[in-house]
């Protein structure tokens, strides 16, 4: 078989495209639907977005937006377990974590080392993809208070993206101040 034919039929594969089937928010009422490649990239647009306005590093950005784009590849197997049951069932969230490690190392290995690195640093990278993270958790909020969903889970998920992103801006603010002292 030439080169090209093995090449074709590696990158036919399709399971990447599972994240678009899978919806987010998918125990909560609804107006529109978001999925979770949409999800991914949200998050990369807005580190893009952050890392510029906030002077980091080239390097550092592009870091965080690889970690943004796996960082919730281990649901193309586990499927999207909504935030609330992940918090509320700690064991779960590490047993689906442990599940979803073990199938991106078997079917994405070269996806691995971003995903151990999202799962286990606390660098500006990472803090990077937690503030686009809760960025776009504010934005599909407050769409879809504008869209009318005034349900009390939509407005929780919106204070509390607003309570995380308080924190991380913070978190942001002092890393960098840090890095203008040396």
């Amino acid at each position: 078989m030439s080169l090209i034919k093995k090449l074709i039929r590696k990158y036919k594969d399709v399971s990447p495209l599972i994240l678009s089937s899978q919806i987010r928010y998918n125990n909560r009422i609804r107006i529109k639907n978001e999925d979770l490649a949409q999800h991914s990239y949200y998050v990369a647009y807005n580190i893009m977005s952050i890392g510029y306005d906030f002077g980091i590093k080239k390097e550092i950005i592009q870091e965080a937006v690889c970690r943004a784009i796996i960082h919730d590849l281990d649901e193309q197997f586990t499927s999207d377990i909504p935030h609330d049951c992940k918090i509320e069932f700690p064991e779960l969230r590490k047993m689906v974590s442990e599940i979803g490690l073990d199938y991106i190392k078997k079917r994405a290995d070269f996806a691995t080392q971003y995903f151990v690195d999202y799962s286990t640093k606390s660098d500006l990278a990472n803090i990077l993809v937690d503030t686009g993270d809760a960025l776009s958790v504010l934005q599909y909020a407050n769409r879809e208070i504008l869209l009318g969903n005034h349900t009390k889970e939509m407005k929780i998920i919106y204070i509390d993206a607003k309570k995380r992103l308080n924190v991380l801006f913070k978190k942001l603010r002092d890393y960098k101040e840090d890095l203008w002292l040396l």
